[in-house]
């Protein structure tokens, strides 16, 4: 059994004219968002061994923004995940050897694999169509895999898909 928790950054800024895609930073949203989601991690448990995460600024500040709740996880940078594609994803994924994996990266693609691991018209599948995977949303699937070479399409098993309004009631 293999965990695959799939993060999108948080909320970026576009206030700094001329500053490249890569480098834009987290704005003030996107840190409460982080606050917000560090805190549920930790209150959830989830313990991921192995983060991969884009070489933007902005998923970098993500994943400091949550470094407290995953810092016994190792952390690699992985330039593919950058405009990658969901081929990009898969991957950098196939060749690790953690039980549980965390993934911070960007939409399109961070949508496109959460719904190429979902079985299609599943419940989980209409949820993940009913809803935008928007900035700081994270998709847990258990994957019954036991290397993450078999992970393919429909392989996994939708168990949560939070989304920082969720966390914003509490």
């Amino acid at each position: 059994m293999k965990h695959l928790y799939i993060l999108r950054h948080a909320k970026s800024s576009w206030a700094q004219p001329g500053l490249g895609d890569i480098q834009r930073p987290l704005n003030k949203r996107g840190i409460k968002q982080v606050a917000n989601l560090q805190a549920w991690i930790d209150q959830q448990g989830i313990v991921p061994e192995k983060i991969l995460c884009s070489p933007a600024t902005r998923t970098q500040e993500t994943y400091r923004g949550i470094k407290a709740a995953v810092e016994a996880a190792s952390f690699e940078i992985v330039p593919g995940l950058y405009n990658g594609r969901i081929d990009d994803y898969l991957q950098s994924l196939w060749i690790q050897e953690a039980d549980r994996i965390m993934v911070i990266g960007h939409n399109p693609t961070c949508d496109e694999l959460a719904r190429y691991l979902t079985m299609p018209g599943s419940p989980a599948s209409e949820k993940l169509m009913a809803h935008h995977f928007g900035t700081a949303t994270m998709a847990a699937f258990s994957l019954d895999i036991d290397d993450w070479q078999q992970l393919g399409q429909a392989s996994g098993s939708l168990e949560v898909m939070l989304r920082p309004k969720d966390l914003e009631s509490n």
